[in-house]
């Protein structure tokens, strides 16, 4: 046997000790992350076969403060795990660029979690809302949609659906200040239509500086009073 047949043999060993893992874990019917193990497995392989024969080498650019939506997968121990909103932080990106650092967001308060309000999806709530207003034909839709145009009406369906979903998620959002994390941007979610502005949207100045100075407090020990003085 040659050393190519010999690591052929290893890899489909461990493959076939790799399933029955995952099987033993899936079938304990755990709940929370463990739940959507099965579909995230699913993924990642579906991802990294794509990576295989993907030749893009262009990715899409995010700037400082872009709201995103995360697929984290299923992390080990206390890693953020499942779909979660996140904030970019790099401070320049660029088409060759594949990979972003970003903090995640949740609606659970925990001690090293940084309270950001209902500031960062009321944005978004409100710009869906705006344009629903600048249509005209929000109310008329609800009382008689016979006299509102056909493509008057797919728009606002859409519009409203986004409406729907950000305001079911519009809770007090917090920065998961120790869970920053660097992802593949083949892990982000697209937006739900051409009017999601997910992925486009960014975070006010003043929400940016105040996670700059949780983190810089969180992982340094630089002193900002003193720094002030």
């Amino acid at each position: 046997m040659n050393k190519t047949e010999k690591n052929t043999i290893i890899e489909k060993i461990n493959l076939d000790k790799s399933y029955i893992n995952y099987h033993n874990i899936i079938e304990k019917k755990l709940p929370f992350k463990f739940s959507y193990l099965d579909e995230w497995l699913l993924k990642s392989s579906n991802l990294l076969l794509k990576e295989t024969t993907n030749n893009q080498k262009k990715y899409r650019v995010y700037k400082r403060g872009t709201i995103i939506k995360v697929d984290f997968g299923v992390g080990l121990g206390s890693e953020m795990s499942q779909v979660h909103f996140a904030i970019v932080l790099n401070k320049y990106d660029n088409q060759n660029n594949n990979v972003l650092t970003v903090i995640p967001l949740t609606s659970k308060e925990k001690r090293f979690n940084l309270d950001l309000g209902p500031l960062i999806l009321e944005k978004l709530v409100k710009k869906i809302q705006k344009e629903l207003l600048t249509l005209g034909v929000e109310e008329e839709l609800k009382e008689n949609n016979r006299y509102v145009k056909t493509e008057k009406i797919a728009k606002v369906k859409k519009l409203t659906s986004l409406l729907e979903y950000y305001k079911k998620n519009q809770k007090n959002t917090f920065a998961c200040c120790s869970l920053i994390t660097t992802i593949s941007k083949s892990r982000i979610i697209g937006p739900i239509n051409e009017f999601d502005i997910l992925g486009r949207a960014r975070c006010s100045s003043e929400v940016m500086d105040l996670i700059d100075k949780t983190i810089i407090n969180y992982f340094t020990n630089y002193n900002l009073t003193n720094s002030l003085n």
